[in-house]
């Protein structure tokens, strides 16, 4: 499954690339243009936007209700049925939604801070744009998070 998110809902196309989903996050005030790259690249709109929703077309989308993004969250995987396997969780970039790459620890020794370096053995990176990756205390929460998602807990 692949999503297009508009920008009323920033926060949800990172969430949804957490949980290893491909999501084009449009920022762009064009809407016809997101509706054409949805269309073209066969992606499920997900909105908060009333009026785009209206526009969609025959396109598969959610007009999100929920203002809170953790129930906009628990709203998308519910509505779609979405799977949160262990396996996707933390494979794409955030920034650029392209899947990571495992690397090895010593080629990324000169892009890390000392101290994670030698606390973390396991590094991904975007081969997008170089952003590398390690569990942190960020993913430590995140994780917290997809717990919920997961017990259907609020």
């Amino acid at each position: 499954m692949k999503f297009i998110v508009d920008r009323t809902l920033g926060k949800m196309a990172k969430w949804l690339r957490i949980l290893g989903y491909d999501t084009t996050y449009w920022a762009s005030a064009d809407l016809d243009g997101l509706l054409h790259k949805a269309h073209d690249e066969a992606r499920i709109l997900v909105t908060k936007d009333s009026k785009l929703y209206r526009k969609k077309g025959g396109l598969r989308a959610l007009h999100v209700r929920e203002d809170n993004p953790f129930l906009q969250l628990r709203e998308v995987v519910e509505h779609f049925q979405l799977s949160i396997l262990n396996e996707n969780l933390f494979s794409r970039c955030l920034l650029c939604n392209v899947p990571l790459q495992d690397v090895n620890p010593e080629e990324v020794r000169q892009e890390v801070p000392d101290y994670v370096f030698h606390m973390h053995q396991e590094f991904s990176r975007c081969p997008s744009c170089r952003k590398v990756y390690w569990t942190g205390t960020h993913h430590d929460h995140m994780t917290m998070v997809v717990e919920r998602l997961k017990d259907r807990k609020p």
